[in-house]
């Protein structure tokens, strides 16, 4: 993807030096033993309802979809550029090259685990993963989740589902880049599942 790893390194120290705790066993509590929802911000996410699940995981943007449905998730992993604001839920913030100008928002975070994906350091970690989505389901996966069920999910749209990003009010065509990213997630999906 044509990503720096010098500025990887740079956004994951900058991501470790704002980390005032290691609650990494925290969130593998909340998830552990647990039928969990794994849920994404593709196009079909405004179909869904309700969740029967136990615990519901939602990658970055699809939190905002949730609440206004009325369900809070119980983790939200994202790389920033999805939320508006931060509150109650245990998050699980991603540092990669280009969201350096987005980190302010951990400040106003309670819980927080920190993710990278350079080779880990301080009180970052690695669960795997490459886009949202598929890294909550690398951390369901990790943390021992008894079944993981997927929502919104859409790798193969052609569009970016309206809540993967704030300001957008309808699903738009997705651009080269992001098809590619998406094609990475399905493949490790895929891998992940064992499918």
């Amino acid at each position: 993807m044509g990503y720096r790893e010098r500025d990887d390194y740079l956004s994951a120290s900058i991501l470790n030096s704002m980390l005032r705790e290691d609650s990494t066993e925290e969130l593998i509590d909340i998830l552990k033993e647990r039928i969990v929802a794994v849920v994404g911000a593709g196009p079909s996410l405004s179909e869904i309802r309700g969740f029967q699940e136990e615990r519901i995981v939602a990658a970055d943007g699809a939190s905002r979809y949730l609440r206004e449905i009325g369900i809070e998730p119980h983790v939200i992993v994202t790389d920033l550029d999805g939320i508006e604001r931060a509150d109650r839920a245990f998050y699980v913030v991603h540092a990669h090259g280009d969201n350096q100008q987005l980190l302010w928002k951990v400040e106003e975070m309670k819980k927080v685990v920190g993710t990278c994906q350079v080779s880990p350091f301080g009180r970052l970690r690695v669960f795997g993963g490459f886009t949202d989505g598929d890294r909550a389901l690398a951390l369901a996966l990790y943390a021992g989740a008894r079944k993981v069920n997927l929502y919104g999910m859409d790798f193969d749209s052609e569009f970016v589902g309206k809540y993967s990003k704030p300001g957008l009010t309808d699903h738009i065509p997705a651009s080269a880049a992001k098809r590619a990213k998406l094609a990475i997630g399905k493949r490790i999906t895929e891998h992940l599942l064992g499918t």
